[in-house]
């Protein structure tokens, strides 16, 4: 077995916890930008999180690759290190060491985007309402008037005759 292939695996975990980590910083400025209800920087941010986002695909082609190379099918960081330990164990507690910041990462990943998605729910369904009340307030009024253009308020008046002037 070609230790090269270890190193060069271990290059790409690195480079892929790299990525998480910037991506949990893009997720919460996100969830910070959506509480400030700024909608400009909105965009931004979900530009810089799909370039990351494409940056962390191909990263884990990478990985996929180096996987296939290395045991002739795609595998887990359990099943990396499994083969470490019988191929090159001087490799085995470096890739235990990323597969505990992998898997500490990802579920912080998890929780910031469920966050920012309930807040982006929120997020709409205040503007609905918003947008509810401007366009009640701005549409006409018609049927409320009777045909001599008073207004028809269906109360019950105190006199037995009504009179319109």
């Amino acid at each position: 077995m070609d230790k090269k292939q270890f190193k060069n695996l271990i290059d790409v975990l690195d480079k892929i916890i790299v990525a998480y980590s910037k991506l949990k910083d893009l997720f919460e400025e996100k969830k910070e930008t959506l509480k400030k209800s700024k909608p400009d920087d909105l965009g931004v941010l979900d530009n810089k999180i799909l370039a990351l986002n494409n940056e962390i695909t191909k990263l884990n082609e990478e990985r996929k690759n180096l996987a296939v190379e290395m045991l002739g099918k795609d595998t887990n960081m359990s099943g990396f290190i499994e083969f470490a330990t019988n191929e090159a164990p001087e490799y085995v507690n470096a890739l235990e060491e990323r597969k505990v910041k992998i898997c500490k990462i990802i579920p912080e990943l998890v929780l910031l985007n469920q966050q920012n998605v309930e807040l982006l729910k929120h997020g709409i369904i205040i503007s609905n309402k918003m947008l509810e009340t401007i366009i009640d307030a701005f549409a006409p009024q018609g049927c409320n008037y009777n045909g001599a253009g008073k207004t028809d308020t269906h109360e019950y008046d105190m006199w037995t005759i009504n009179e319109e002037v």
